[in-house]
C-alpha cells in the first residue's frame, strides 16, 4: 500500500467520523461566539476543541479494539500508517485552525498533533482528553497572561509524536 493510498484512507476516515465533525463545528461555533463577544484571549478557550479533536482522531480507533485491528490488517506496516495518520490530521486541522484564529494556526495545529500523540499513547479517549485538558489549562492558570509559545509546543509535539510512533510500532493492538 502506497503512502498516498494510506493518506487518502486516513483522510476519508477523519472526514467521516461524526465525533470529529461535531468537534470541529462546536469549535468553530465557540470561536465565532467569542469573536462576537470580543472576548480576551479566545485562542486559550478555542484550543480545547483542538485538543479534543487530536485525541478523538487517534484514541477513538482503539475503543473496543475492532477498528484498529481492521486498520492494522489492511496496513500492517505501522510507522508509515502512523505517519499517514499524523499528516492527514494536520491536513484536516490546518484549514480549521486558519478559520478560527489565523494568527495561531501553527500553534493550534501543533496542539492538535500533540493531543493526537497523547491519544495514541493512552488509547482511552476519556483519559486522554482529561490528560491534555489538565496539562493545557492547569499550567497556564498559574500564570497571569497567556501567550502561546509555538517553539516549545513544536518541540514537545515532535518528541511526543516520536514517542507515540515508537509505542504504536511496538505495542499490540
Amino acid at each position: 500500500m502506497t503512502l498516498r493510498t494510506l493518506l487518502h484512507a486516513e483522510l476519508r476516515k477523519l472526514l467521516t467520523l461524526p465525533s470529529l465533525r461535531l468537534t470541529v463545528l462546536l469549535t468553530v461555533a465557540v470561536a465565532l461566539l467569542l469573536a462576537s463577544l470580543d472576548a480576551a484571549q479566545p485562542v486559550r478557550y478555542v484550543q480545547a476543541g483542538f485538543l479534543v479533536l487530536g485525541v478523538l482522531a487517534t484514541a477513538s480507533e482503539h475503543q473496543g479494539g475492532d477498528q484498529i485491528r481492521a486498520t492494522l490488517l489492511a496496513m500492517p506496516r505501522r510507522l508509515p500508517l502512523y505517519a499517514a495518520k499524523v499528516v492527514a490530521l494536520a491536513a484536516v486541522t490546518l484549514p480549521v485552525a486558519a478559520l478560527v484564529a489565523l494568527h495561531s494556526t501553527a500553534h493550534l495545529t501543533l496542539t492538535t498533533l500533540l493531543a493526537a500523540a497523547a491519544g495514541t499513547l493512552v488509547r482511552r479517549t476519556e483519559a486522554a482528553v482529561v490528560l491534555v485538558l489538565v496539562v493545557y489549562y492547569v499550567g497556564p492558570l498559574l500564570r497571569t497572561t497567556y501567550t502561546p509559545d509555538t517553539t516549545a509546543v513544536a518541540t514537545g509535539t515532535l518528541l511526543a509524536l516520536a514517542l507515540a510512533a515508537y509505542v504504536f510500532h511496538r505495542r499490540d493492538a
